[in-house]
């Protein structure tokens, strides 16, 4: 038996907030842009908060250039409406943490009107755990507020974990409202949320979970990024959670068997795979990725189908 059974977390009718990574697709070396406002723009319609520059938008690989003009091209297209985006800790030209330029990068993302998202890279992972939270607190003179990302080391360069003492002491940080739980662990993220009532009742925990795209049920906003490729389809199991339907639990087990496919082992070519979504509903012309990103082989259209079918998002 689990030692600290979650059914007292479970909160039918609860709307979670949910975060959708938007692809960023590339044709040969160049991004896509028409594409890339295409998926925003759907991603918008879903009712989700576009998040930029993160896993599916190449944020581990993207230049901090590339990263400054999606931030740039989505503040326009946004209008003033919420969106969050991911910004890196990095050395600088001496080859030591550059305070300057993560300054620079928050700042410009609250001035197109986002949410700054610290990422994990090898230069956060670097610091000792107080340094990082001071990091985080800091962070919060160059914008009003801000989140987190865990992800742990092996799914992200940089990657950590911040831990259950860490996640508590965030809560401390005003400026910081929420972490995205990228630990793939039920018991994991089930104890931070306990913390967070205990705490901070206000504190978002979006889980990342492929795993257990349910967690929503346990008091959960969402941070999958599965949202790539199906926002209107999550968006859609939320609607009949907050409602108490039933059909909540059959559009989370569709989900599920889609991410079971789309996250599976090699992992790093789950990017491919949330292209090849988008290229079967017609979300795009083509399935180009970011130069470098793993591929999948030949035959995985045929093995997407029937989860893409049994989830009604085709045609």
């Amino acid at each position: 038996m689990l030692e600290d059974a979650p059914f007292d977390l479970l909160i039918p009718g609860r709307r979670p907030s949910g975060l959708a990574p938007v692809h960023l697709p590339f044709r040969g070396d160049e991004p896509d842009w028409d594409g890339f406002a295409h998926l925003l723009g759907r991603t918008v319609d879903a009712g989700l908060t576009p998040f930029v520059n993160a896993g599916p938008g190449a944020g581990d690989l993207a230049s901090a250039s590339l990263r400054a003009e999606v931030v740039a091209t989505v503040g326009a297209a946004m209008g003033g409406r919420a969106f969050v985006a991911g910004v890196r800790a990095e050395d600088g030209d001496d080859g030591g943490f550059d305070p300057a330029r993560l300054a620079g990068a928050v700042a410009s993302v609250a001035r197109h009107g986002g949410l700054p998202a610290l990422l994990p890279s090898p230069t956060l992972a670097g610091l000792g755990l107080d340094e990082a939270l001071g990091l985080v607190a800091w962070m919060g003179e160059w914008c009003d507020r801000l989140i987190a990302v865990d992800l742990p080391e092996g799914r992200w360069p940089g990657g950590r974990s911040w831990g259950l003492d860490a996640f508590t002491a965030l809560l401390e940080v005003a400026p910081c409202i929420g972490v995205v739980d990228g630990s793939w662990s039920r018991p994991a993220e089930w104890d931070r949320i306990r913390r967070r009532d205990e705490v901070r009742p206000d504190f978002r925990v979006f889980s990342a979970n492929v795993l257990a795209v349910d967690q929503i049920r346990f008091g959960a906003d969402h941070a999958l990024d599965l949202a790539a490729a199906v926002p209107d389809a999550l968006a859609d199991r939320d609607d009949a959670w907050e409602r108490e339907d039933p059909e909540a639990l059959e559009r989370d087990d569709a989900l599920q068997a889609l991410a079971t496919l789309v996250f599976r082992a090699p992992y790093a070519a789950h990017r491919h795979s949330l292209a090849l979504v988008l290229l079967l509903r017609g979300w795009l012309d083509h399935d180009g990725i970011a130069p470098g990103l793993a591929r999948r082989p030949d035959g995985e259209i045929e093995l997407l189908l029937p989860a893409l079918d049994r989830l009604g998002v085709l045609g």
